[in-house]
């Protein structure tokens, strides 16, 4: 499988956790070896031994130095590693998914079945950003075949419907949900003052649109600290972030904290009055499902699964045309009491509680690689 951004380091990446409940939950059939970049995308120095494979209670892991042209290594693995199935992450990754398709289509490495996650890449918001040449590398990889004998899997019927809007020439296709065990949340404890504490978990980066939550939190009324959790890796982007805290009113106050450990994370999540992300697009939404698990409420855009949150007293879900809709549930939130708002904490861990039971994804993605590797590839 390659991961790209993978431990260590890189602990908090929904994709990260879900490939562990995924090996873990699929290991009496299958072995599972995961190839990753050895640094934080941007980082200068290593973080870990490259060139030999570490064992993890779930994978086997092997880090090679990632640049433009593609992972360092990454032919040799492939062709000297026995394997079955390659599982690529990510249709736009240029280090690991383009460089495996081109060796691919080209011949030098083998021409094994493949599965091919584009962890909601196709979008509508996701897919507007960087449009121009998105659209070009998905003609080229039209044009060149890089697709032929591979699988695109979604986590859902609506990722596999934008799958399909965006690549309506692919041949093959698999819908098998993302696997996430449910976590114990820690305990709440309550606020010493009237700030709504909000929290924003994801990376600093268009698609999870940290700029249209500052923009939000100019507008509302009540107080409110607002904690943000994630790498900033568009040095451009985050300056113009930093612009936005800047001219805040002095009701709402911030701090960022950069790229954290999961488990700081989940604790911060659960000591939070409220989880914001007005997500461009989500296929699943690993922070957004942590935030349930930890009984906090959500305010999210309507572009993820997770609909009807009003209905099921557990937060908002609200276009991203209406930014001072936001806004206004921040302050409706700020005037409920505080057993308005429990009521709010126990619908959120109660919808985690419903996913998580509704659940046959460790069946489905067995049958999906099954499937995959019955298929063969194509030539």
């Amino acid at each position: 499988m390659m991961m790209g951004a993978f431990w260590p380091g890189n602990d908090s990446s929904g994709p990260n956790q879900s490939l562990k409940s995924l090996a873990t939950s699929l290991r009496p059939w299958f072995d599972f070896r995961v190839v990753a970049r050895d640094r934080p995308f941007g980082g200068a120095k290593p973080l870990v031994e490259t060139g030999i494979w570490h064992e993890l209670d779930f994978a086997r892991v092997r880090y090679c130095e990632a640049g433009p042209a593609g992972a360092r290594d990454l032919r040799d693995i492939l062709n000297d590693t026995p394997h079955d199935v390659i599982w690529l992450n990510g249709f736009f990754d240029r280090e690991f998914t383009m460089a495996t398709l081109l060796m691919r289509r080209m011949g030098r490495v083998a021409r094994k079945p493949a599965i091919l996650s584009p962890r909601g890449e196709f979008g509508p918001g996701a897919l507007e950003l960087k449009g121009g040449r998105k659209r070009l590398y998905i003609a080229a990889a039209r044009l060149f075949g890089l697709l032929r004998g591979v699988t695109l899997h979604a986590t859902s019927n609506s990722e596999a419907d934008d799958i399909r809007n965006g690549l309506p020439w692919v041949e093959r296709a698999a819908v098998a949900p993302n696997l996430r065990a449910l976590l114990s949340p820690p305990t709440f404890i309550e606020a010493h003052d009237d700030a709504t504490r909000v929290v924003f978990v994801g990376r600093v980066s268009p698609v999870k649109q940290l700029h249209y939550a500052l923009d939000v939190l100019a507008r509302i009324k009540s107080n409110a600290t607002f904690d943000i959790f994630g790498p900033a890796r568009d040095e451009a982007y985050w300056r113009g972030c930093e612009a936005q805290i800047a001219a805040l009113p002095p009701n709402v106050r911030v701090k960022w904290h950069g790229e954290t450990a999961n488990a700081d994370v989940v604790a911060a999540m659960a000591r939070a009055d409220l989880f914001f992300l007005p997500t461009a697009g989500e296929n699943f939404g690993h922070a957004i499902f942590e935030a349930l698990c930890c009984r906090t409420p959500l305010l999210i855009s309507d572009q993820t699964p997770w609909r009807g949150l009003e209905q099921a007293q557990a937060g908002w879900d609200l276009p991203l045309s209406n930014p001072q809709a936001f806004a206004a549930a921040i302050d409706r939130f700020a005037a409920l009491a505080p057993d308005a708002r429990m009521t709010l904490r126990n619908g959120a861990r109660a919808m985690a509680e419903q996913w998580f039971a509704r659940g046959d994804g460790v069946a489905r993605n067995r049958a999906m690689l099954m499937s995959v590797m019955n298929a063969g590839a194509a030539r």
